[in-house]
């Protein structure tokens, strides 16, 4: 599946998760309540995993799979 392997899901992906943690973060400002410290979270997760999971798509990275290779971990 080559178009789930583009570096713009890293975009969407970092903006609704941003959006999600502002979202999150709104709700908190008013009362501290569950809802509101899950939608922080899970924003955070998401807008952390679409900063990381870019360096898969840069060249020159030990992550990069540009090429054909694969992450060794």
């Amino acid at each position: 599946m080559p178009s789930l392997r583009s570096p713009w899901i890293n975009t969407v992906a970092g903006i609704m998760g941003l959006a999600a943690m502002l979202w999150g973060l709104s709700l908190l400002v008013s009362e501290v309540t569950l809802r509101g410290v899950v939608w922080a979270v899970f924003g955070f997760l998401v807008l952390g995993w679409a900063f990381f999971d870019r360096r898969k798509f840069a060249r020159g990275t030990p992550e990069s799979e540009v090429d054909g290779g694969r992450t060794i971990e």
